[in-house]
């Protein structure tokens, strides 16, 4: 007799913190770029996926939105003070993109920057870097993982101080 085994999927956590994912410029060609920068990710929808699914794992609720302009970048961030903090993979925005930094600044809530490469190594230096609370870069599609596991951390750390 063989006994079929069901796997237990892990417990989802009930969402505490409700986290934005805002992906910008140049995004949407995931799958179709250099596999040794970018990972086996096969397009934006999957990441945003992923993220999603490991946010409710982690106890947050993440609401993607991605453009290829920064002023839908600002207007989402600005019509909507309801988030806890913000991933963010400025894309093409890395070097000019002061509006949209400026904008997540002012939340006054945690924002930490992605990149899929690490553009620290090509000499570059992201606008975004100097108000972020923690950057992720190099590690592929993992990092925004990473990323989002250190924000919820930090924002139940951040949280339970508070409440002793």
């Amino acid at each position: 007799m063989t006994a079929e085994a069901s796997p237990n999927p892990p417990e989802r956590a009930t969402p505490t913190w409700r986290i934005a994912l805002l992906n910008g410029l140049n995004m949407t060609n995931l799958g179709h770029r250099d596999k040794n920068v970018y990972g086996t990710i096969g397009s934006l929808q999957e990441l945003e996926d992923l993220v999603g699914d490991a946010g409710e794992l982690f106890g947050g609720q993440v609401v993607a939105f991605h453009s290829n302009h920064e002023g839908d970048l600002v207007d989402f961030i600005e019509s909507d003070d309801s988030f806890d903090g913000y991933l963010v993979n400025p894309g093409g925005l890395w070097a000019f993109g002061e509006p949209t930094r400026l904008a997540l600044s002012q939340t006054g809530k945690p924002v930490v920057e992605v990149h899929f490469a690490n553009i620290f190594a090509t000499g570059h230096r992201s606008t975004f870097t100097q108000s972020a609370a923690g950057t992720a870069m190099g590690f592929r599609h993992h990092g925004y993982l990473g990323a989002l596991a250190a924000l919820v951390a930090t924002l139940s750390a951040e949280s339970a101080a508070v409440q002793r």
